[in-house]
């Protein structure tokens, strides 16, 4: 089953954060919705759930902070 999480990001952080779940085969796909803004969609398998959100805390200490969004 698949889930999906919208997200806010830095514009600088979207392109590493793409490059670092393509290296992660099969974890996560990435959609930008609205690059200025920083909006984002996370296309996930339930199973892969606890390996994004590790990734997504690693990437803290690179000041990539990710926080919840609706739809704009």
């Amino acid at each position: 089953m698949e889930s999906v999480k919208r997200l806010m990001i830095s514009r600088k952080g979207i392109g590493f954060f793409k490059a670092i779940l393509e290296s992660y085969e099969e974890v996560a796909l990435m959609t930008v919705l609205d690059g200025r803004a920083g909006f984002i969609e996370v296309t996930y398998p339930s199973t892969a759930e606890a390996d994004l959100e590790g990734i997504m805390k690693d990437l803290e200490r690179f000041d990539i902070v990710f926080t919840e969004a609706g739809d704009v």
